[in-house]
């Protein structure tokens, strides 16, 4: 027996079909009959001081619910801002990227399709550049670059991004946009390697147990105790093995290494190997706190 479908339910399907809806004005839509008995008017009014969408389908006129039109609008709208394009602002150029010099004059404008983009000389070093913030010889605008991978990381699916972008006018598919994400959570991966993570003095060690590729493991993990940042992680074989300081010690070292400290105070659930490992890496006289 099927289960019949919610009017919500029913207005997120509509507004995922194309050219169901169309948009007259901020508070006005036009939305097809599903029944074929052409369109129905959503408009955003003000009914006894309260601001609220009204529909001429025969659901909300006769019985005053929200019926499926007025919430395909309200999810069709709520898409358009979040795909909406995000202005990026233009960065101040004071030092050359190659010499770091800050004799650097404008040197005449690069034309694409998407805009104009400034070019820089260097006095100093006599080479030229451009700054953009690297969108660097890709075919299509920032914004619709930083629109796909807020969507995708939103939780939409690569397709379901690729028909979003064609509602601002953005025609690429979904491979394109998977490129994208692949080449910037690269890029991401690259910059955040770099930064040192603001951690606490206390850590916490622990393990826990996973399969990988059905093949059962253990994963020591390192995190801050005061925000709960992961720290580190190792993954071991066996939680009681003979190795198992040998990865705490790993696990310390690379922390040590991400956070560029150590711990004042370590917490573990006594497992010996967090002792030796501790006394190895840190250099401590005092014991870890169990």
């Amino acid at each position: 027996m099927r289960t019949a479908l919610s009017r919500e339910e029913r207005g997120k399907i509509i507004a995922e079909k194309p050219n169901q809806i169309k948009r007259i004005r901020e508070r006005f839509y036009r939305v097809v009959s599903q029944s074929g008995h052409g369109m129905y008017d959503v408009r955003k009014a003000q009914v006894n001081e309260t601001v609220g969408w009204l529909c001429t389908c025969p659901d909300f006129t006769y019985r005053s619910v929200k019926c499926k039109h007025i919430w395909a609008v309200e999810f069709s709208a709520k898409l358009r801002e979040l795909v909406k394009p995000r202005v990026i602002e233009p960065i101040d150029v004071h030092t050359c990227i190659y010499c770091k010099s800050e004799q650097l004059v404008k040197w005449g404008i690069r034309h694409n399709r998407y805009g104009d983009i400034q070019k820089f000389s260097c006095k100093a070093c006599g080479r030229y550049f451009t700054i953009n913030l690297g969108f660097e010889r890709m075919k299509h605008n920032p914004q619709g670059i930083t629109a796909a991978m807020q969507l995708y990381f939103s939780g939409e699916s690569l397709r379901n991004t690729a028909e979003s972008l064609r509602l601002i006018g953005i025609g690429v598919s979904h491979q394109t946009i998977y490129n994208w994400i692949q080449k910037y959570t690269a890029l991401m991966d690259k910059y955040l390697a770099q930064i040192k993570p603001q951690v606490s003095d206390t850590w916490r060690a622990d393990e826990m147990f996973l399969k990988i590729k059905g093949n059962k493991k253990y994963m020591y993990a390192l995190l801050d105790d005061e925000t709960r940042f992961w720290i580190a992680k190792e993954v071991a074989g066996d939680k009681f093995s003979h190795e198992a300081p040998e990865y705490a010690s790993q696990l310390f070292k690379r922390g040590k290494e991400v956070a560029g400290k150590k711990p004042l105070t370590l917490i573990t659930d006594g497992l010996h190997a967090y002792e030796l490992a501790y006394r190895r890496e840190f250099y401590a006289h005092k014991k870890p706190v169990t």
